[in-house]
């Protein structure tokens, strides 16, 4: 077997290798950053003095507002993410649907339509 045969370092049969981990999960690292975001606020707000439950509904709050305007970006590719992988799955449902009728095609399964049996028989009135 000579050496052009033989698959390169950049010939890989997993085609995920090169993309980072925000194309690969951007749910994933868009929930990480949002519980970051969180942590820190709820960090601040210790520092300062809040204690309790306002700490917390104060951090969810504050770190919320944060997060609309700080993980656009990364939220937009979250979303991006989501509509792919749903597309993917309607297309294979859709692929499979249409393999599914091509079976019954074949195999004859497909009842003749009214139309194609010569119409409506009903019994004649006297």
């Amino acid at each position: 077997m000579s050496s052009a045969d033989e698959p390169t370092m950049s010939e890989s049969a997993d085609p995920q290798v090169g993309q980072s981990l925000a194309d690969q999960h951007p749910v994933l690292l868009y929930t990480t950053w949002r519980l970051a975001i969180f942590i820190v606020v709820l960090v601040v707000l210790y520092l300062v003095g809040l204690r309790e439950v306002w700490l917390i509904v104060f951090a969810f709050l504050i770190s919320g507002v944060a997060s609309i305007f700080v993980l656009n970006r990364r939220r937009q590719q979250a979303v991006g993410g989501i509509s792919s992988l749903f597309g993917k799955m309607n297309a294979r449902i859709d692929a499979s649907s249409r393999a599914e009728d091509g079976d019954d095609d074949f195999l004859g399964a497909t009842p003749p339509s009214a139309a194609e049996s010569g119409g409506d028989h009903e019994p004649k009135a006297e």
